[in-house]
C-alpha cells in the first residue's frame, strides 16, 4: 500500500468508480480478511506479558521478539564496510504511551525512539535499539546516554575490536567514549557541545573564517573549525584522522564527517517515500509495520550488493517484485477455489424424489437430516443451493 496511495483502507476495495479501483487487492484477500489480519496482527505471545505494576514489565515486548530477531539476521547477511554511523530515528505516532519522546528537532517530533547502527555508504542497519524511557532504561552513574548507546549498538552487533570507524552527532561523540573505543581497536569522528570536556584551547577558540585551530593528544585529535563568519565554530573530535587540510582550506576531517555521517538519514528519507503507514491507535502495530519496512529497505541494499541483473531494478521495481512474489500463491489458491466453486452446480431432482445433503444433513444419533431436492451436477449427491460454496472434493462419477 506504500506503492499505492489511497486514502483509507477501504479505497483498495472500492469498486463503485472504476476509474479509481485497484482490482488486484480484491485477487488476493477480500477486504474484511485483511482488516481482520491487521486487528490482531501479533508478533508476541501475549499470554506470558505481565502486568504494567509486574517489576518486570517491558513496555516493548509486544514487538520485542521480532526486533531481537532482525537484529540477528541483519548481521548475519554483510559484513559492513569500515564507515559506521551511529544515530536516533522516531516511529512517529501521538498515541498515549509510556516510550514516546518527544525531539523538536524531528519533522514528526512526537513518536518512538530507536537508536540505529548503519553502514554510512548505504544506510544497511546492522543493528536497531528501541529507548523505553528514563523509568525503564536508567544510565548508570558517571556514564552519558551517548556513550552507553554507542557501546551497546556495537557490543550487541560483535563488531568491537574490529577496527571499525564510527561517525556520530554531539549527542554520543565524548572523549571518554573515543578513549574506550580506541580501547577496543574501533575509531569515532564526531562533533562535540561545547560544554562537554574538552581542551580550553578548544572551548574557547574563535577562528576566522575557514579556518581552523588543533590539539593533539596522542590518538586523540579536537579542533574548531568556522565555516563562515556569521556561524559558530563547530567543535569535533576523531581518533582515525589527522591536521591534514584540502586545498580549500576545510580540514579533512570534516569533509569526512560530512559525507559519513548521513546514513540513518538517508534511510528515513527512502522510506517515507514508500511507507505506507497510516494512523493507528495501537502503537505496537505502528512499530511493528515500521519495522516491516525496515527489512524491505535493507533487502533491497543486499540485493544490489548480490545481484547479477543487468540493469540493475530500482527501489519500486524490486518492492513490486516481492509484493508479486509474497502474493502468487495465494492468488493461485484463490482463483483454484473460485474455479471450483464455479464449475459446482446443482440440478434439480425427478418428480418429487428427495436426497440427504452431503453438506449439512447428519444422519448419526441426536444429528439432524436436512432432505434436497437438488442435487451436485457433477458427482450427483444431494446437495441445496446454498451449500454450493461448502461442497469440497467433489469428483466426477
Amino acid at each position: 500500500m506504500g506503492l499505492i496511495k489511497k486514502t483509507s483502507i477501504e479505497e483498495y476495495w472500492n469498486t463503485t468508480m472504476p476509474s479509481q479501483s485497484s482490482k488486484w487487492f480484491k485477487k488476493v484477500m477480500s477486504r474484511n480478511r485483511f482488516q481482520l489480519i491487521l486487528r490482531f496482527l501479533y508478533v508476541s505471545d501475549h499470554s506470558r506479558n505481565v502486568s504494567r505494576q509486574h517489576p518486570a514489565y517491558d513496555p516493548a515486548s509486544r514487538f520485542r521478539s521480532l526486533l531481537s530477531f532482525m537484529n540477528k539476521q541483519f548481521c548475519r547477511f554483510l559484513v559492513p564496510e569500515r564507515e559506521l554511523c551511529v544515530d536516533e530515528t522516531l516511529v512517529p505516532t501521538k498515541g498515549h504511551n509510556v516510550m514516546r519522546q518527544y525531539i523538536p528537532s524531528k519533522v514528526a517530533k512526537f513518536g518512538i525512539k530507536f537508536w540505529m547502527l548503519c553502514e554510512s555508504a548505504t544506510g544497511y542497519i546492522l543493528q536497531m535499539s528501541v529507548y523505553r524511557g528514563r523509568h525503564f532504561d536508567p544510565v548508570p552513574a558517571g556514564i552519558l546516554q551517548g556513550t552507553r548507546v554507542v557501546v551497546d549498538l556495537l557490543t550487541s552487533s560483535s563488531l568491537l575490536n574490529k577496527g571499525y570507524h564510527i561517525f556520530c552527532d554531539s549527542y554520543f561523540c565524548s572523549i571518554n567514549l573515543a578513549s574506550h573505543l580506541l580501547q577496543n581497536l574501533t575509531y569515532i569522528t564526531g562533533t562535540l557541545r561545547i560544554f562537554r570536556p574538552m581542551p580550553n584551547t578548544i572551548k574557547n577558540a574563535n577562528p576566522g573564517q575557514g579556518t581552523a585551530v588543533y590539539m593533539r593528544k596522542g590518538e586523540l585529535l579536537c579542533l574548531a573549525y568556522k565555516d563562515a563568519d556569521n556561524k559558530k565554530p563547530v567543535r569535533m573530535l576523531s581518533t582515525f584522522h589527522s591536521a591534514q587540510e584540502l586545498p580549500s582550506g576545510r580540514p579533512k576531517l570534516v569533509n569526512s564527517y560530512n559525507k559519513n555521517m548521513g546514513g540513518v538519514d538517508t534511510t528515513d528519507a527512502i522510506m517515507k517515500a514508500y511507507s505506507g503507514q497510516r494512523k493507528n491507535k495501537k502503537v505496537h502495530k505502528k512499530v511493528i509495520l515500521h519495522l516491516f519496512h525496515r527489512i524491505l529497505h535493507n533487502a533491497y541494499i543486499l540485493y544490489q550488493k548480490n545481484t547479477c541483473d543487468i540493469p540493475m531494478k530500482s527501489r519500486v521495481k524490486f518492492l513490486q517484485s516481492v509484493v508479486e512474489s509474497l502474493s502468487a500463491e495465494n492468488v493461485d489458491q484463490i482463483s483454484r477455489r473460485r474455479a471450483r466453486q464455479r464449475k459446482t452446480t446443482v440440478v434439480d431432482l425427478p418428480g418429487k424424489k428427495e436426497k440427504d445433503c452431503c453438506v449439512c444433513s447428519d444422519r448419526r444419533r441426536g444429528g439432524q437430516r436436512r432432505r434436497s431436492r437438488t442435487a451436485c451436477a457433477r458427482c450427483g449427491k444431494g446437495l441445496h443451493s446454498g451449500c454450493v460454496r461448502l461442497h469440497q472434493g467433489c469428483q466426477e462419477e
